[in-house]
């Protein structure tokens, strides 16, 4: 029931996401907990609070959230609200965040953030169990197996807040996966439809009784009779890596300070104005605009940074409003609204 909702979940962060690299992960300051009865509240409210730092900092240090306590404020002190829902039979505890007091907690604190844009990973798992023909784990698949790749991918996906997806095939494209050959495959082309930050290929052999290899991206020999669990945390161990790789790159450092001027061209009346400000202001890296001119439908701002251009532009890559036209000059920055 659990993976219902955690596909749900994704499928409605997709839809509400764009189709370049990297997307909005638009649902960033919300957390669902899982919740057994109402008078667990209060623990599943500090359970989220833990939850939601690891997300935003990208970091599981327990010293982040002591800092936190240490200073004065309490976990519900962020919280806007918080309902029980009932979400294929089972409860869960919608706690919504305060972005704006999360954000200057992490500010005062000079404790790192990373915004809303996040990786797309794109996961192709080749499975030959030996008793079929080989098959690519995919979103709906049945078979136990694979279900240890997706409950790990959906788990990793909401608690750390990216994308880790698998391809979806239709009937043209597992006709001709079907009729293959070791010397025509027409996988690399049908996964060149996606858009995405990294891709994984992994191998999954059955070598027999109780005993399996991972090859490609991972590469280890599994041998006992829990196998499955032995994947899972192989799976996990190297997923908790390869996201930390990830949001390196990404990660804004609140105790640093800067500021630029960003040009927007393409602004043709206020309605478009007013959107592309409130646009703009949702950038976790900004933290204030002052309008310095506008003419020629080209407003441009004067901006206060939290970190440095660098994790700005990796933020405004992922939007579905702007389009950056020149990045080149080290104080300025010049955008194109699409709405």
């Amino acid at each position: 029931m659990r993976n219902n909702f955690i596909k749900h979940l994704l499928v409605i962060l997709i839809i509400f996401s764009n189709h370049s690299f990297g997307k909005e992960f638009e649902e960033l300051f919300t957390i669902y907990e899982p919740i057994e009865s109402s008078n667990k509240i209060e623990s599943s409210i500090n359970s989220a609070f833990n939850n939601l730092v690891y997300r935003v900092s990208g970091s599981n240090s327990p010293s982040n959230i002591w800092r936190i306590i240490n200073s004065g404020s309490s976990r519900k002190d962020f919280i806007t609200s918080y309902a029980i829902k009932n979400i294929d039979n089972v409860s869960y505890l919608e706690v919504k965040f305060n972005q704006s007091l999360v954000v200057n907690k992490f500010k005062e604190l000079s404790i790192p953030i990373i915004g809303y844009s996040r990786p797309v990973i794109l996961f192709l798992v080749e499975v030959k169990s030996g008793s079929d023909s080989s098959y690519y784990v995919t979103r709906d698949s049945e078979k136990n197996i694979d279900k240890v790749f997706i409950e790990i991918l959906d788990s990793a996906s909401t608690k750390r807040g990216l994308f880790l997806e698998l391809p979806t095939f239709d009937l043209e494209d597992k006709r001709n996966i079907a009729n293959s050959t070791i010397l025509n495959s027409p996988i690399e082309e049908i996964i060149s439809k996606y858009d995405y930050d990294q891709l994984v290929k992994i191998k999954l052999t059955n070598l027999g009784l109780d005993g399996w290899s991972l090859s490609g991206d991972i590469n280890k020999i599994i041998s006992h009779t829990s196998y499955s669990e032995e994947i899972y945390k192989t799976l996990k161990n190297f997923i908790d890596l390869m996201i930390n790789n990830q949001f390196q790159d990404m990660t804004i450092d609140t105790s640093k300070k800067s500021f630029i001027n960003i040009s927007i061209e393409g602004i043709k009346n206020l309605e478009e104005f007013q959107l592309s400000k409130e646009k703009l202001a949702q950038f976790i890296s900004i933290s204030n605009l002052e309008i310095q001119s506008f003419k020629n439908n080209i407003i441009t701002y004067k901006v206060d940074l939290m970190g440095d251009k660098k994790t700005l532009i990796a933020n405004i890559k992922s939007s579905s409003f702007f389009e950056i036209l020149n990045d080149k000059d080290k104080d300025k920055l010049s955008l194109i609204f699409i709405k």
